[in-house]
């Protein structure tokens, strides 16, 4: 079996965690993802920004945070869509910073091939 090669466009997803606003260095809070489309990715940060309230946000990061998973995420998917990067941030109620942000990739897709009657 051969494998076949594609340029796909993909957009990749990272979330990262700071210790402080005053940090320069992130933790990843969890594998950075590639998303086939720009609104399965935002998609993906709307679900997760609604349920990080238990990471210990404020009451206004929660509200700040629920307003821009109800209508603001809309002018993300234009931003991917564009070509630009987006994301959103809190501020954790210890100080510590969450951070959700996506950009568009471009990816290499390795797909089997199988063999022709003529190859073998």
């Amino acid at each position: 079996m051969t494998a076949e090669a594609q340029i796909e466009q993909g957009f990749l997803l990272e979330v990262l965690r700071y210790p402080s606003t005053t940090a320069k260095r992130a933790e990843p809070a969890a594998a950075p993802r590639v998303l086939p489309t720009a609104r399965e990715a935002v998609r993906t940060i709307r679900v997760q920004i609604r349920t990080a309230h238990v990471f210990g946000m404020t009451p206004h990061e929660i509200e700040r945070a629920l307003a821009w998973a109800e209508c603001g995420w809309m002018q993300a998917i234009g931003l991917l869509k564009a070509g630009q990067p987006c994301g959103f941030t809190v501020v954790l109620g210890s100080g510590a910073v969450a951070e959700w942000a996506v950009r568009p990739v471009r990816c290499l897709t390795l797909s089997p091939r199988p063999r022709t009657r003529a190859a073998r």
